[in-house]
């Protein structure tokens, strides 16, 4: 077998305290993060944990990534993909689409964010 597989985190919503606008550190506001991970799929037949990637662990790695406020989503998408990467090395690809649901400027009604894609 050589394909690939993706295993896909979407539309995960957090509450954090990301942004360069002192009111965003102060009030915080409700993100949407959607993550993308691709590996080389087994030789043999995928049966166990250990031949995937738990996307538990890779949740518990965003909410805490989120817990940190950073000014920039930039620097909020490079630190996440590369703690992925330090921690599931076979990692291929990763792709990060994260959104602020209400950002703070005045008369926009949509979302703003960025969207990070590294290959290895």
């Amino acid at each position: 077998m050589n394909g690939l597989i993706t295993l896909t985190l979407l539309d995960l919503r957090f509450f954090a305290y990301h942004g360069w606008y002192a009111q965003e550190a102060e009030k915080g506001q409700p993100f949407l993060i959607n993550l993308w991970i691709t590996y080389p799929e087994p030789d043999t037949s995928v049966e166990q944990l250990d031949q995937t990637i738990d996307y538990t662990l890779v949740y518990d790695l965003l909410d805490a990534q989120m817990k940190k406020p950073r000014k920039l989503l930039e620097e909020l998408a490079q630190s996440i993909l590369s703690e992925i990467h330090d921690q599931f090395p076979r990692v291929s690809e990763l792709k990060i689409h994260i959104q602020k649901i209400s950002p703070p400027v005045a008369g926009l009604d949509g979302r703003l964010g960025i969207e990070l894609l590294r290959r290895y």
